[in-house]
């Protein structure tokens, strides 16, 4: 886990991204295509790459599939830019979602 001095410099140098999460058609998580869309980000420089919520979708996720959005993206972008993945809702949820964040390996949560 980054700490709070770290993650403050991270978030205060450079670009950070927000990638849109893929679904299909019937609001499926699209490993595969958002793997691909984070290898496509990952070398652009980006100080941090926001997941599962950055783009307003963290309201509609089961934890199952916040569990492999987050894990997805720790794995695809291990070593090369650091995850920052959202948390939030009722005090208890949000607790669960970041202790779940952390076991899938993202540096950070908000």
């Amino acid at each position: 886990m980054t700490t709070p001095q770290e993650l403050k410099k991270i978030v205060s140098e450079g670009l950070l991204s927000f990638p849109v999460t893929d679904f299909d058609q019937q609001s499926n998580f699209r490993a595969d295509t958002y793997a691909k869309r984070l290898e496509w980000l990952a070398p652009y420089g980006a100080s941090a790459l926001f997941v599962a919520g950055g783009t307003g979708e963290f309201f509609s996720l089961e934890q199952a599939e916040y569990s492999q959005i987050v894990k997805t993206a720790t794995k695809v972008c291990k070593g090369k830019v650091p995850i920052i993945a959202g948390a939030g809702g009722p005090t208890r949820t949000a607790i669960a979602f970041a202790k779940e964040a952390k076991k899938q390996g993202a540096q950070a949560f908000y």
